[in-house]
């Protein structure tokens, strides 16, 4: 009895020091910035990527100058988004030319020429993300390069989520900086574009 006592005394003894604790493998273990060691079920995150309408999805534009509004179709995009995790999203997709309606069928037709997007040589219009930011109550920064007629820019994509509706962004653009000269004068080939991407429930 006596040997009994003395065994379990030494165990608790023993358990402050570590002794007889589990530690998991080390390729189980995480290790924090702030030196916190965890474990990898901590990296679990309850927000899953959000899913998007392809079907319903749309482009909308504003040339300002002109008081010209119009859209843009054939999409076909990507979009990995989580808004818990922006630093591992991205975005990418393409929108076909000969798409453009701004419900004037002579000026459609002409904006397939060779001056403007060329439809027959650059028959897309591409983008693809570098990075995304948060910045703000549901705002993020998508920062990107778009391609117009072979020519590449960065710009950036301002969205707001509605997390029970739709991602919705905001950029400008001037056509001229991509080959496409409506007008002779930079400022006023201001185009201001909207992308509506509903939420899939």
């Amino acid at each position: 009895m006596k040997a009994c006592i003395n065994l379990i005394l030494f165990l608790v003894l023993l358990i402050p020091f570590g002794y007889g604790q589990f530690t998991p493998p080390a390729d189980k273990m995480i290790s924090g910035s702030d030196g916190y060691i965890g474990h990898e079920d901590t990296l679990i995150n309850d927000f899953i990527k959000l899913e998007f309408d392809k079907k319903n999805a749309k482009i909308t534009f504003d040339f300002v100058s002109e008081e010209t509004t119009g859209t843009i179709g054939g999409l076909d995009f990507k979009i990995s988004f989580n808004p818990e995790d922006p630093d591992n999203a991205y975005f990418k997709g393409t929108a076909l030319v000969n798409t453009l309606d701004t419900d004037n069928f002579l000026r459609d037709g002409h904006l397939m020429w060779e001056k403007f997007f060329y439809k027959k040589k650059y028959p897309k219009i591409a983008f693809e993300s570098k990075e995304v930011v948060h910045f703000g109550d549901n705002n993020y920064k998508v920062i990107g390069d778009l391609t117009i007629k072979g020519i590449t820019k960065e710009i950036i994509i301002n969205f707001n989520l509605d997390i029970t509706k739709n991602l919705l962004g905001k950029t400008t653009i001037y056509t001229s900086d991509f080959g496409v000269n409506i007008v002779d004068e930079r400022e006023k080939n201001k185009l201001n574009i909207v992308f509506d991407f509903p939420i899939l429930k």
